[in-house]
């Protein structure tokens, strides 16, 4: 009887303590979705998740899935409009997750290479500003949505809060900072690394009507900057 109990007993540690690990890891992500149907590319898998109740459509690189796995992931580039030439289909609204995880690892199972394969197709320009271009100094993002005209093509200098982060896309850093108010959000590319919430300047060059391709436009947006 008293080996019993203790094979009770040492069971439920080891229950206990694989339910400890597996919130420990799901605590290193913030989107927990369950997959309800899988599209594969020749370089692209395509994901309809759920999370809590809402769905949508996330790419990564090609992987192995399965209808009902579930995979953690933290933020993504999303694509509006997005046409996808291969499945002659166009997704309203997609996000492209670079880092995907199933949560039995401490590393990603599937990490999205760069340059992107056969899609999603965008042009970038690769045009290195010119150190010629007019540097303005320090502008408020009210003062630059307000009149976008008067610094485009120029290099000014901006600071806002970090609300959103997506790392190595397109062979650069996406980062959207927002005033006090929370009410101009800024795009910046750049190959400088942020954490959510930081406070932070950046120094760049101003672009009007940005078009990546692929329906994923920016009225404003500030190309290569450098963080002060």
């Amino acid at each position: 009887m008293k080996n019993i109990l203790i094979l009770i007993v040492l069971a439920a540690f080891a229950s206990c303590s694989s339910v400890d690990e597996n919130n420990k890891e799901s605590e290193k992500w913030e989107h927990k979705v369950q997959v309800k149907e899988v599209i594969h590319t020749s370089g692209y898998t395509y994901l309809l998740v759920d999370e809590n109740g809402l769905e949508r459509w996330i790419a990564v690189s090609k992987m192995d899935a399965n209808v009902n796995d579930v995979y953690y992931y933290n933020s993504g580039l999303e694509m509006v409009d997005f046409k996808s030439k291969e499945l002659d289909r166009t997704f309203s609204n997609l996000l492209l997750v670079q880092v995907i995880s199933n949560g039995k690892t401490d590393m990603p199972i599937r990490q999205m290479q760069q340059p992107a394969q056969t899609e999603p197709q965008r042009s970038v320009s690769n045009t290195t500003p010119s150190a010629n271009i007019e540097s303005i100094g320090a502008v408020s993002l009210a003062d630059l949505f307000t009149n976008p005209s008067n610094y485009n093509g120029k290099k000014i200098t901006v600071t806002g809060k970090v609300v959103k982060f997506s790392p190595n896309i397109m062979a650069r850093n996406w980062i959207h900072i927002v005033n006090d108010k929370g009410n101009y959000d800024l795009t910046i590319t750049t190959t400088d690394i942020v954490n959510l919430d930081d406070n932070v300047t950046f120094e760049g060059v101003i672009t009007l009507n940005k078009d990546f391709g692929a329906g994923y436009k920016y009225a404003i947006i500030m190309e290569e900057g450098l963080l002060k």
